[in-house]
């Protein structure tokens, strides 16, 4: 169905730019096609971010207006009446025109002039960024976002041609610092519409960069060249006609495919074509499948790596269609003794697709080797973090890294474990230093190895210790944390002796690991579900109720289907309502809980499931560790 209010399909903003991308996006939206949700957490955490942005561009106008309205003519039909003021300052202002809508987070009207403000939430330095280059080219990583605002000034253009406007495009500005501790939740993002702006110093402006965008925009509207290159047809007026009728009249335009589909949001996953919904993708695609009817061949998006853009310049769309010769053979992989690199990966999906067999499980000898060096007690520990666009402590620049969690699994030598957690409070403090104190307690943490699943943890702890470094004087027990910093930093990775370690699990996966239940993903969550699917260690240890301060007797290895181990990732969504599934959604999750102003209930029900959510990750990496360690004790 069409975006509108009631009857009445609008074309919008980002249906313009979703028709810049591929016009038959068009009809796939205008018919409700499903898209994946996968992109979800993205696009809530992005939203997000955006509500904070326009709160604080906002806060410095306590007189202004909410147009409220209860569908978009009404809101239109309420903003022309504010537009009969002379001076007004409005906000989530509609113009329409021609069935296209526009809508803007911020109009201030002076007489025939209006300052707007549109707000992305890009990071910008404006110590080293330009809208537009010395050539007046507009740079790609702007380029949307201008395309956007353009549509945007142009329905606006249209309904007040005789008005002169300053059009500000609003980025989160790198240079600039918060001026104020907790200021997400001082501006108040879930505040109801119709809300006074919130009342933040001021000095928190220059954490908005508010670009004059004239002049692209003139370029977007009236350059030939411009529109050449980047427009569907001769001119900015053509091309928004072109769109908009593709998509009032529902009509579908014949699929240009390519490598740009990689990331289209219309190739739906294998769990939502078994709920019954329709793949645009596939139906593009469709047409160009080889084979009988009703054949769904691997398409090389599904390979990993790099590589796919290559293929298809030599029209190779699918798998089937990949020349052997052109690929690692199974026995020169499965003999080989050096890395297992992304290009025998790759050669392993073909293969499989192939119907080859390939081997069951290679484990290389580095991974044994640095397994041997691992001393206990091995602590498999993993962090929460978000990165928000205005940031949570004075002094700090958009989306700087906040760590509010973390989660950790301590194995002993004798296969006995302790899980110890830690999540942020209002009552904590600043939590990247309340981290630290809370880190130090875990039992023998400074012994053994410390594990982790890329190199994310040691990152964010060095992030930390420059923090600590510039508010030394502010922190009395700074010389204490710094030096616990110091101390685990330094550690090498396990392929460098000397212990003690923090070794990196995920660098061990994609270097010296494989078994054939892996497909295109690396990520934890995928590497666990083939690794229980492989171990009966696993499948024996966790058909047995598992329990913690956050579970009760939850079984982690059941069978799905097809009598593989379902992802137990999966398992945890299907516990509870309140569930987290990924480190995205987890950061929209603490950003609520910081900024939101929900009940003691919801608020319970978010920790706990950052707590479960966390907690499966470590547990994650001590289950993999668990069969790496089994199989390799059976071996040798």
């Amino acid at each position: 169905m069409a975006e509108g209010s009631g009857t009445t399909p609008y074309f919008t903003k980002h249906l313009f730019r979703a028709g810049l991308q591929c016009p038959t996006k068009l009809f796939y939206k205008a018919r409700g096609y499903p898209e994946d949700r996968s992109a979800l957490p993205f696009l809530r955490h992005a939203g997000y971010n955006k509500e904070l942005l326009q709160s604080l561009a906002r806060s410095i106008y306590p007189g202004g207006k909410h147009v409220n309205g209860n569908s978009i003519e009404d809101s239109a039909a309420r903003t022309r009446e504010y537009f009969d003021a002379n001076e007004v300052v409005l906000f989530d202002v509609v113009f329409t025109y021609r069935q296209m809508m526009a809508k803007l987070p911020l109009v201030v009207k002076n007489g025939r002039r209006l300052t707007v403000y549109q707000v992305q939430t890009k990071a910008f330095s404006s110590r080293k960024h330009q809208l537009v280059d010395h050539k007046g080219n507009i740079p790609k990583k702007w380029r949307k976002y201008l395309l956007g605002f353009a549509y945007q000034l142009y329905i606006l253009k249209k309904s007040y041609p005789g008005c002169s406007v300053l059009p500000l495009l609003v980025l989160p500005d790198k240079s600039g610092c918060a001026q104020t501790d907790g200021l997400p939740a001082l501006l108040e993002p879930f505040a109801n519409p119709g809300t006074t702006p919130p009342a933040v110093p001021e000095a928190n402006q220059q954490l908005l960069a508010k670009l004059d965008a004239s002049e692209p925009v003139r370029r977007i509207w009236d350059d030939p060249g411009f529109a050449e290159e980047h427009l569907p047809k001769p001119t900015f007026s053509q091309s928004l006609e072109y769109l908009r009728e593709i998509y009032l009249r529902e009509q579908k335009v014949g699929p240009d495919v390519g490598y740009k589909c990689r990331n289209c949001e219309f190739h739906i996953g294998e769990t939502q074509q078994s709920e019954g919904a329709r793949s645009g993708f596939e139906e593009c695609w469709g047409p160009k499948e080889p084979g009988e009817a009703g054949e769904d061949p691997d398409h090389v998006f599904k390979l990993m790596g790099p590589g796919n853009r290559q293929l298809m310049d030599r029209e190779i769309f699918y798998q089937r269609d990949i020349d052997n010769g052109d690929i690692h053979s199974v026995p020169s992989i499965a003999g080989g003794e050096g890395r297992i690199t992304e290009t025998m990966r790759r050669a392993l999906q073909i293969h499989k697709t192939a119907s080859t067999e390939v081997p069951g499980e290679i484990m290389r000898a580095p991974l044994r080797k640095e397994l041997r060096r691992w001393e206990y007690p091995i602590h498999f520990l993993d962090f929460e973090a978000g990165n928000y666009a205005v940031p949570v402590r004075g002094g700090r620049p958009p989306y700087h890294l906040v760590v509010f969690q973390f989660s950790c699994h301590t194995l002993w030598k004798d296969g006995g474990w302790q899980h110890h957690q830690w999540i942020d409070s209002p009552d904590n403090g600043y939590p990247n230093y309340e981290l630290i104190r809370r880190l130090m307690e875990i039992p023998h943490i400074n012994k053994g190895t410390i594990v982790q699943y890329s190199n994310f943890e040691r990152n964010a702890l060095k992030i930390i210790r420059r923090e600590l470094r510039d508010e030394a004087e502010m922190i009395p027990d700074s010389p204490r944390l710094l030096q616990w910093i110091e101390e685990i930093i330094r550690r090498n990775d396990s392929n460098h002796p000397p212990s003690p370690y923090l070794a990196d699990l995920s660098r061990l996966v994609k270097n010296f690991y494989y078994n054939s239940e892996m497909e295109n993903s690396l990520s934890i969550k995928d590497v666990l579900q083939s690794v229980m699917t492989k171990s009966d260690y696993l499948a024996q240890t966790y058909s047995r109720p598992y329990n913690s301060e956050n579970f009760d007797d939850i079984i982690w290895w059941q069978p799905d289907s097809s009598g593989k181990a379902k992802n137990p990732y999966t398992i945890l969504q299907e516990s509870g309502s309140e569930v987290v599934r990924r480190g995205t959604e987890a950061m929209y999750i603490y950003g609520k809980l910081i900024a939101g102003n929900m009940s003691k209930k919801e608020k319970s029900a978010h920790r706990k499931s950052l707590l479960r959510y966390c907690e499966l990750d470590t547990l994650a990496m001590l289950m993999i560790y668990q069969h790496w360690k089994q199989t390799l004790n059976q071996l040798y």
